[in-house]
């Protein structure tokens, strides 16, 4: 199963405590997955969705609101962003005109009167959706609709696909009445698509809607990324350090190869330059003065060791600052550049 797919299991196991939230969360759903059929001269309801749990979950809260009777059955999905994939099934939920439709149209706000008539609203019901709690529901019904979430395992995004200009609007400003949360809206074919790509907006989101045991692995996902992301960023620049010091390193020891041919007056044979005790070091670097001499040997004795760990090794220990200097003059005089009367 899929991470939105927990997440609709999560929220379709909750049930709504008081009458304006039942209400509100049905109002939601219908308001993008339920379309309006006519039969016999009246209007019946039909909305469909691909999860079961979902479909028993509203089933069960419609007819506990509207004390109805609701068929359910198995069936291609009329759900707006639907791609109608072979094996899934869509469940149909369907209201008759027996069965209320015609008050449900009315109690959600689908069907409003205007003028003495009756007319089909686009948007949000704003009468439903005044309290706090009846916005959450509000938002928990959309999202049982046509909310989908990526895996934040992979990256962070959470959607409301809505087949009305007017209904994303609502719903980008429903959501912006939340504090310190917001979404955006883009276009996509024929549909509209209200989304948010901050995980921290999107764990505030599943709050919102009541999915805590998803907010919480969706914070432990957060952490383990931003661990992972911490110790890779110690690891690269731990490397770049090594990298560093080794190429500083090798710039050292090829100044006090050219001190010492400079000396004796050859380079240095194959086995000879890794060997502090030979002849080419111990003749050529033998009229160095003696702090100079002890910086040039701990460099060919530790070819890998840092300056700080060469200053540590020098008695007494001395800084970085004053072990750079050291190796300053070694370069001056390799280069030609320092005292030549260093004898």
């Amino acid at each position: 199963m899929s991470f939105s797919s927990d997440v609709k299991g999560e929220l379709a196991r909750l049930s709504p405590a008081k009458k304006c939230c039942m209400l509100a969360e049905i109002a939601g759903f219908l308001r993008v997955s339920g379309s309006i059929r006519i039969t016999g001269g009246s209007f019946a309801i039909v909305a469909t969705t691909e999860s079961a749990a979902v479909a028993r979950h509203l089933k069960v809260l419609i007819e506990t609101y509207f004390r109805n009777k609701v068929d359910l059955a198995i069936g291609g999905s009329l759900r707006p962003g639907s791609q109608g994939k072979k094996g899934r099934n869509t469940y149909y939920i369907s209201i008759s005109p027996e069965e209320k439709s015609m008050q449900i149209l009315r109690e959600t706000g689908m069907v409003l009167i205007r003028e003495g008539d009756d007319y089909f609203s686009d948007g949000i019901y704003q009468p439903i959706v005044k309290s706090k709690c009846c916005k959450r529901s509000y938002l928990r019904g959309m999202f049982l609709s046509c909310g989908t979430m990526s895996d934040p395992r992979k990256s962070y995004h959470l959607e409301f696909v809505l087949d009305k200009e007017q209904t994303a609007s609502d719903l980008k400003r429903l959501i912006g009445s939340f504090d310190d949360l917001s979404a955006s809206v883009a276009k996509r074919g024929d549909n509209y698509v209200v989304y948010m790509k901050k995980a921290a907006y999107i764990s505030d989101m599943l709050g919102i809607i009541g999915a805590g045991s998803s907010v919480l692995e969706l914070e432990s996902i957060r952490v383990n990324k931003s661990m992972h992301g911490e110790i890779m960023r110690i690891l690269n620049c731990d490397n770049a350090n090594v990298d560093r010091t080794l190429k500083a390193a090798e710039e050292q020891r090829a100044w006090l190869v050219r001190i010492a041919a400079d000396e004796t007056g050859r380079m240095p044979e194959a086995d000879e330059i890794t060997d502090p005790l030979s002849d080419f070091w111990t003749k050529g670097l033998r009229y160095l003065p003696a702090p100079l001499k002890e910086a040039a040997y701990l460099r060919l004795y530790k070819p890998e060791a840092s300056l700080t760990e060469i200053g540590e090794s020098l008695s007494p220990p001395v800084g970085k600052a004053a072990i750079s200097k050291r190796f300053a003059k070694l370069r001056a005089l390799a280069e030609g550049t320092g005292d030549e009367d260093h004898r």
